[in-house]
C-alpha cells in the first residue's frame, strides 16, 4: 500500500469566469520513506499536485488516496487523521507564520489537536519540548519568545520546519522551501531539511523548480508540464539521460544560469 497514490487526478480551476485545466489525469504513487521531487516550470501544476495530496484541493475527476483510504470528498471536521499526518513547508516564511503568535505558540500550535493527542504518542507543548523543538532546526530556545518579523527569514523558515515536524508526521511536503530565501541561507536550510527526513526517515515531497535542490534532497524526480507528468525515475538517471524535451530544456536552462 503507497502511503499517498493519485489515480487518474484532475484539478480544474475557474477564474474570472474562465476554466482551465491545472492537472490533468495524473496517476502517481508515493511510498513510505520515499523523497521524491515534483519539478517543472511556473503553471505547470506542480503546487496543485501538492494541494491534491494534502486535501487542501479536490480533483475534479479521478482520486487520492493517503495510507490507502480516499481523501476526496472527506468534510473538513473528518480531515484530522490527514492534518496530524502529514504536513506542509510553505515557499514564504513571511506569510506562513501569524504575526501576532509567538514563536513558541506557533511552533505549538500542531501539539495542541485533539487528533494528535488521541494519537498517544504525541508529547505535550511543554518548555522542554519547545525548546527541543527549537535546537532541533539550530534555533536558540531564547527565540522562542520573539514574534517572525524580529526574526531573520532564515530563522523564520526554521521555525516554519519545526513546525511542522513536531508532531512526528509522516509526509511532509515542503513547496520552494528555500527560494525565498537569500542565497547566503539555503545551503544551510537544506542541509537541515536533508538531515530532518533522513534521521526521521520521512517521506519527501519536494516541489520546485531548481534541479540542484532535487538532486541534492530526492531519489525520484517528477516532471511535469502543463499539467501533465512527462517523465519520471531516478533523480541520477532521469538528470543523466533525460528522455522528454521538456526535462531536458529544464537540464539546458539550469546549465545556463
Amino acid at each position: 500500500m503507497s502511503l499517498v497514490e493519485l489515480t487518474g487526478a484532475t484539478a480544474t480551476y475557474r477564474r474570472s469566469g474562465i476554466s482551465f485545466v491545472a492537472l490533468r489525469d495524473v496517476t502517481l504513487a508515493i511510498e513510505a520513506g520515499e523523497r521524491v521531487g515534483i519539478v517543472g516550470g511556473s503553471g505547470s501544476g506542480k503546487t496543485t499536485m501538492a494541494r491534491l495530496m494534502l486535501g487542501l484541493l479536490r480533483p475534479s475527476a479521478g482520486d487520492v488516496s493517503f495510507q490507502g483510504r480516499s481523501i476526496v470528498g472527506l468534510r473538513e471536521r473528518q480531515r484530522g487523521w490527514l492534518r496530524a499526518s502529514a504536513s506542509m513547508v510553505m515557499q514564504d516564511p513571511n506569510s506562513s507564520l501569524n504575526p501576532r503568535m509567538r514563536l513558541a505558540d506557533i511552533i505549538a500550535e500542531p501539539l495542541r489537536s485533539p487528533v494528535l493527542r488521541r494519537r498517544g504518542d504525541v508529547p505535550a507543548a511543554t518548555p522542554a519540548v519547545l525548546d527541543a523543538a527549537a535546537l532541533g532546526v539550530g534555533l536558540e530556545p531564547d527565540l522562542l519568545r520573539r514574534f517572525p518579523h524580529q526574526l531573520s527569514g532564515g530563522q523564520r523558515q526554521r521555525a516554519a520546519i519545526a513546525r511542522a515536524l513536531v508532531s512526528d508526521p509522516a509526509l511532509l511536503v515542503a513547496d520552494e522551501p528555500v527560494s525565498a530565501l537569500d542565497v547566503s541561507v539555503r545551503a544551510q536550510v537544506l542541509n537541515l531539511l536533508a538531515d530532518e527526513v533522513r534521521e526521521r526517515a520521512l517521506t519527501l515531497v519536494l516541489v520546485s523548480h531548481d534541479l540542484a535542490v532535487v538532486r541534492h534532497l530526492c531519489q525520484r524526480i517528477v516532471v511535469v508540464c502543463a499539467g501533465e507528468v512527462v517523465e519520471e525515475g531516478p533523480v541520477d538517471v532521469v538528470l543523466r539521460a533525460p528522455r522528454h524535451e521538456y526535462t531536458r530544456a529544464l537540464i539546458d536552462a539550469t546549465l545556463s544560469l
